[in-house]
């Protein structure tokens, strides 16, 4: 008797673990997480725009030129992982439901990707 509980509970509870797995990979691939995503993603990117002149002609030629680099490259590659992330999320949705292409997510992605070649090549700093 004791062996039959045994086992009804640990199906029972390998049951739930599949369960929330499940649950869990859901909520990655729901509309409604790469519409944050993407919403996220563009709040990241303009406040990347707005800190622009830290690596610009103004802000390359200062002592602190370094720090300056160094958190524009943080909020780029906070953009660029939240417009990953978004894509991803909206892909992952497209190939489940059959949901539309993610063209502002994409966009971003080759956005941000472009920036940091610019960045890398000096060519901000003009």
């Amino acid at each position: 008797m004791a062996n039959i509980l045994r086992t009804l509970i640990h199906s029972n509870l390998w049951e739930r673990m599949d369960t929330e797995q499940n649950n869990q990979a859901d909520l990655i691939f729901r509309p409604i997480t790469g519409t944050v995503l993407a919403v996220a993603s563009g709040l990241a990117f303009f406040f990347m725009c707005m800190i622009l002149p830290l690596v610009g002609p103004a802000g390359s030629r200062v002592p602190h030129a370094a720090q300056n680099r160094a958190v524009f490259l943080m909020v780029l590659f906070v953009a660029l992982a939240l417009a990953g992330g978004a894509t991803w999320s909206k892909l992952g949705y497209r190939k489940l439901a059959g949901g539309p292409l993610p063209w502002f997510s994409l966009g971003l992605c080759a956005v941000c990707i472009l920036t940091f070649t610019i960045l890398i090549s000096g060519g901000l700093a003009i």
